[in-house]
């Protein structure tokens, strides 16, 4: 078997060279090359039946994922947008013959019964493939319009026995084709192997963590420009994304693996590969085409298009000019960028519970008072474990309860959790059986009892503090009667604590601030370490019996598809490094000193509306009610960051709330130090107080002018980021 790179390796060289890994406005050129090479990687497999190459010559542009079942659900996302409505029911086809998908849209329970976490998909896999093969050549789908259709490579012989009926339903059904390859199958195809997979020219591709050696977590799906328009458009940018991307590892492994395994396409590519980590515009151009255009304008109208870029403990360096980044890949910090001792670390032997696992588990029933673990590569993923369990272990009870302005995540399930109606047009069907409440209306109890009532709840799900819907504590009487319904009534309460979690308001989780063990509890973000991507699921063990009777093996499906060892393993970093820095009382005292400042600082400023902060969670919300502020609202917010990232003295890099795009947000690293929050507050408030027609009219000349913090295109050209690796 042949030797795989080291991830190990890939994390020293990016501590050594101090890049940055969760920051969005890095012009990387990992992303840049690996979606190059996943362009490059379809064009020159799949022709159609004239020979030109897949999709008619034109270029494909790749969103990069945490791993299979996230890009395969973000490229059902994107057909089912360009495809928009059709006659009679849509169902997505997934012919699975090697069972990689088991899990992703239902669950067999042992009496038969099927539990369905994705309506409108369906998944066929080994056992069922016969069955499914006889429909498919009688074409009888009873109205059902097939569309998209998934081919999953891994057991490409049965795929191939049934190649007649999969082409006679491609040419009834006219589908979007999605074929999954990893690695070996497409090293297959590419060697000239013939069969369904090579025939029937695919519009989209998802590539599995196959590509980065299962040793970070990774994905990707692909499909031609052409179909990325629409998301392409300002304003839907963010219509998809997903925690922890884009990032410096996955991208970086990738293609360090890609030159291990693939020498022949490394070489015939090479040129192009050193021309994007070498030449700026080059490298531009690449990111622009193969990845993320509205990104892009994003990092040039920051000031960010510049090779000269690294990342150290609270700040970012841009030219030599340290901007503080109180963004921190929203959440992710616990001490910075690029944290010492993190690789050293990952190799230390365990103690004596023989296993990081085992650590975990012990470390979080004492923390939270829940010790089994389901490992997740992300805030969405994090949530669909919990879902699923939920789902499997009170079946047959369908019904979800969530909050209005809550946030569960964008993936094709974790968007049960997300109240906001713009993440979830075009995209239908999706988990239907979800009633939402707003937690702040006069009589929520009311409504919730009424619902409650109505139906039998198999979970609620809840944040403590909605972060994307303004940072906002929900009230503590509605969450204490949740917490005494859930016995009477039977469903499990599900608490999202993948932004508060972790010390990140001061104690472990706001659920310890409420005296509250839920039933299952979601960690994420500061779980990253800020270094590798991955999440936890934590559930009682009650549930544990519930899945041990009614899900068997669901629980070993899950681990098995995201139970990273350096995942675990980073978690372990990060809690050591909690308690040696003694974050619970040190994020306690930032944020008592952030609030003091801010408070005293903006509370003479009209246009500010209100300062919430919640230890190192903080939101300042702007006044967007008259005149021009109202008239540019969604552009209110993005004008001020706009000024605080070009700061004079002390630029300072923050965000905004999705839902609330006039309420700012502030996520510094963990370990911020006091001089930091004194200079982060001063430009605050020095911003703020500006007159908002100045803001304006400063901002669209700075797009006009070369930021402070970049110099011209020409002095980087020839000047590499990171040496591409010869090999």
């Amino acid at each position: 078997m042949q030797s795989l790179p080291s991830a190990i390796e890939t994390l020293e060289s990016m501590l050594r060279e101090q890049e940055p890994n969760l920051l969005r406005l890095y012009l990387n050129p990992h992303i840049a090359q690996a979606c190059f090479c996943l362009d490059r990687y379809v064009r020159t497999t799949w022709t159609d039946p004239s020979g030109r190459a897949a999709g008619g010559g034109e270029e494909f542009q790749s969103f990069l994922a945490n791993g299979l079942e996230e890009a395969l659900g973000g490229a059902i996302k994107l057909v089912r947008y360009n495809r928009g409505a059709v006659d009679g029911i849509r169902v997505g086809l997934v012919l699975d013959p090697a069972d990689r998908l088991v899990g992703f849209a239902d669950w067999d329970l042992p009496d038969g019964h099927r539990v369905e976490f994705l309506p409108g998909v369906r998944v066929i896999g080994r056992r069922a493939f016969g069955e499914a093969a006889e429909r498919l050549r009688s074409g009888d789908f009873d109205g059902v319009v097939i569309d998209p259709l998934v081919l999953v490579a891994g057991d490409d012989g049965l795929l191939d026995t049934h190649a007649e009926a999969i082409g006679e339903l491609v040419r009834r059904h006219q589908p979007a084709v999605v074929t999954c390859v990893d690695r070996e199958s497409l090293a297959r195809l590419r060697g000239g192997a013939r069969g369904v997979l090579r025939e029937v020219v695919p519009d989209l591709v998802v590539f599995d963590e196959s590509f980065a050696g299962r040793a970070v977590p990774f994905g990707a799906f692909t499909a031609r420009r052409s179909m990325f328009a629409a998301w392409n458009r300002m304003g839907k940018s963010t219509f998809h994304s997903t925690t922890f991307q884009p990032n410096t590892v996955s991208a970086r492994h990738f293609m360090n693996v890609m030159a291990a395994t693939d020498p022949e396409f490394f070489r015939r590519h090479a040129d192009e590969l050193l021309a994007i980590a070498d030449n700026l515009t080059r490298r531009g151009e690449a990111f622009r085409h193969y990845y993320n255009p509205s990104l892009y304008r994003v990092i040039r109208t920051a000031g960010f298009e510049t090779a000269d870029v690294r990342a150290v403990g609270s700040s970012v360096v841009v030219n030599g000019r340290p901007v503080l980044d109180f963004v921190s890949g929203v959440a992710c910090s616990l001490r910075g960028h690029n944290p010492s001792g993190y690789a050293e670390a990952l190799t230390s032997p365990v103690g004596g519970l023989g296993s990081p696992q085992a650590e975990l588990r012990d470390r979080l029933q004492v923390l939270t008072g829940l010790g089994n673990v389901l490992p997740a590569v992300s805030g969405g993923t994090a949530v669909e474990n919990a879902l699923k369990a939920a789902l499997v272990a009170r079946f047959p009870r369908r019904h979800v309860l969530a909050l209005r302005a809550g946030f569960g995540g964008k993936t094709l399930f974790s968007l049960t959790g997300t109240a906001n109606p713009s993440y979830k047009e075009r995209i239908g069907p999706l988990f239907a059986e979800v009633h939402y409440v707003d937690p702040f209306a006069p009589d929520a109890r009311e409504q919730i009892d009424t619902l409650l009532d109505k139906h039998d709840y198999a979970a609620v799900q809840i944040e403590l503090i909605q972060s994307v819907g303004g940072v906002r504590r929900i009230p503590e009487p509605l969450v204490r009667h949740l917490d005494e319904g859930r016995k009477r009534r039977g469903y499990l309460l599900i608490v999202d604590e993948v932004q508060t979690g972790l010390y990140r308001t001061g104690p472990f989780s706001q659920s310890q601030v409420f005296g509250l063990t839920p039933d299952v509890m979601l960690l994420g973000k500061g779980t990253s370490d800020m270094m590798l991507p991955f999440s936890l699921t934590l559930y009682s063990d009650e549930v544990a019996e519930s899945l041990a009777d009614r899900g068997a093996g669901l629980v070993e499906t899950i681990q098995g598809h995201y139970g990273y060892e350096l995942g675990y393993r980073t978690v372990l970093n990060a809690f050591r490094a909690a308690e040696e820095l003694g974050l619970a009382g040190r994020v306690a005292e930032a944020g008592s000193r952030f609030e003091q400042a801010l408070r005293a600082g903006l509370a003479p400023l009209r246009g500010v509306s209100d300062v919430r902060v919640f230890g190192l969670l903080i939101a300042i919300e702007l006044d967007a009610r008259g005149g021009p502020r109202r008239w540019l609202r969604k552009r209110l917010g993005a004008s001020y960051l706009l000024a605080m990232l070009r700061h004079e003295r002390s630029p300072v890099l923050a965000g905004f709330c999705q839902y609330e795009p006039n309420t700012l947000k502030f996520t510094p690293p963990l370990n911020v130090s006091p001089e930091d929050i004194d200079r982060a507050c001063e430009t605050i408030i020095d911003v703020l107080g500006r007159p908002f027609p100045r803001v304006i009219v400063a901002g669209l000349a700075s797009m006009l002018r070369p930021s402070p913090i970049r110099k011209a295109d020409h002095e980087h050209r020839d000047r590499p980021a990171v040496e591409l690796a010869s090999r």
